[in-house]
C-alpha cells in the first residue's frame, strides 16, 4: 500500500478505541414527555442522581421532549437503540390513554418496563383569586354556566384530562379543557388567573397550597391523605372520582435482559435509598416501587381497564 494510505489506516485504527470510550461515556438520557417544571419532570430530576449512583456512576441527564400528552417522547424512545441509554419516565394512565385519541407509533408492548417508582393521587386546584373554595363550588359554577369554567392540563386525552371527564360524568356538568405542554405550564396559567383551575398530583400542588400560592379544593382519592388531612376528597363532596399518576421507567422492548435487569436493580435501590425517601417525604412525593414483572402486569391491567373505558364511554371528546 502507498505510504499515505497506510497512514490513514493507522490513524483510523488508533481512533477507534477513543471513539468507543467516548460512546461508553456518553450520558444516559431520561426522557420526559412534558415541559420542565411539572410533576413528572420534578420526579425525574429528583430520581436522576440516585439512579446515577446505583447504576455505578453512569452520567444521567433529564431531557424534556413535550408534545401530544407525552406521545412524541414515547414514539422516540420506542424506536431508540436498545442500549440502555434512552430511557423514558412513563406515566400511567397517560401511556395507555394516549393510544386512543392519537396515532402513536408505539404500542404497550413497545417497551421493557424496568420498574415503577412513584404513585400518587391527583388534586383539583384553583387560583387564589377565584371564588371557588370547594369542589362543590367549582361543580356548581359549571352547572350554572356549562363550558365556561376553564380547567388546564397536559394535552388532550391525557390522564388529567381523563380525570376531568370522570368528574364531569360523575357530577353531570361540562367544563372547558385548556391543553398545555405540561403540569408546570398549567399551574402558571392558574396562578396568573388565565384559567380557573387544573388537575395535578399532590407532590406538585399540596406544598403550593400550604404556601398560599394556589387552593386545592379536592384530592381525588377515596380517603383523606394523611400528610394533608385537612384537604377533603372528591367523594366527600359528592364527586366519587379517584384518579392519580403512577410513574416508572421503560426502555425499548428489544433492550437485552442484562441491561433491563441493571435498571431494575437501580430503581429498586433508589426506592429503598434513605436519602431519596427523605427527599420524597419532604416534597410530598409518594414512593411505590414495583419490580419489572409487577410493573408489566400493572401496565397490562391499565391497558385493559382504560381501553374498555374508552370503548364504552359516550362522553369522551
Amino acid at each position: 500500500l502507498p505510504v499515505s494510505t497506510r497512514r490513514v489506516l493507522i490513524a483510523a485504527g488508533l481512533a477507534l478505541p477513543a471513539l468507543r470510550a467516548r460512546a461508553q461515556d456518553r450520558p444516559v438520557q431520561i426522557q420526559v414527555g412534558f415541559a420542565p417544571g411539572g410533576n413528572i419532570d420534578l420526579a425525574a430530576r429528583m430520581a436522576a442522581p440516585f439512579l446515577e449512583k446505583h447504576l455505578g456512576g453512569t452520567p444521567i441527564i433529564v431531557v424534556n421532549k413535550p408534545g401530544a400528552g407525552g406521545m412524541l417522547m414515547l414514539n422516540e424512545v420506542a424506536a431508540a437503540a436498545p442500549d440502555g441509554r434512552n430511557v423514558a419516565l412513563v406515566s400511567f394512565p397517560a401511556l395507555v390513554t394516549a393510544l386512543y385519541d392519537n396515532t402513536p407509533r408505539y404500542r404497550v408492548d413497545s417497551f421493557a418496563y424496568a420498574g415503577l417508582l412513584t404513585d400518587e393521587p391527583y388534586t383539583v386546584f384553583v387560583g387564589t383569586g377565584t371564588p371557588f373554595r370547594t369542589l362543590r363550588d367549582l361543580v356548581a359554577a359549571a352547572r350554572d354556566a356549562p363550558e365556561t369554567i376553564t380547567i388546564a392540563g397536559a394535552g388532550v386525552g391525557s390522564a388529567p384530562h381523563l380525570a376531568l371527564m370522570a368528574i364531569e360524568r360523575a357530577a353531570g356538568v361540562r367544563f372547558t379543557w385548556v391543553p398545555t405542554q405540561g403540569a408546570g405550564q398549567a399551574m402558571q396559567l392558574v396562578q396568573g388567573g388565565h384559567v380557573a383551575g387544573s388537575i395535578s398530583t399532590v407532590s406538585l400542588t399540596v406544598r403550593a397550597h400550604i404556601q398560599g400560592a394556589l387552593r386545592v379544593v379536592a384530592i381525588l382519592e377515596r380517603e383523606r391523605w394523611d400528610k394533608a388531612p385537612d384537604l377533603p376528597t372528591g367523594f366527600e363532596q359528592g364527586v366519587p372520582v379517584a384518579a392519580g399518576s403512577a410513574r416508572g421507567f421503560a426502555l425499548p422492548a428489544a433492550t437485552p435482559a442484562p441491561i433491563v435487569a441493571r435498571w431494575q436493580d437501580a430503581i429498586r435501590r433508589t426506592a429503598n435509598d434513605p436519602e431519596f425517601t427523605a427527599l420524597a417525604e419532604r416534597d410530598f412525593l409518594i414512593v411505590r416501587h414495583m419490580d419489572r414483572p409487577t410493573m408489566t402486569r400493572f401496565v397490562e391491567e391499565q391497558a385493559r381497564e382504560y381501553g374498555e373505558l374508552w370503548r364504552t364511554t359516550p362522553w369522551r371528546r
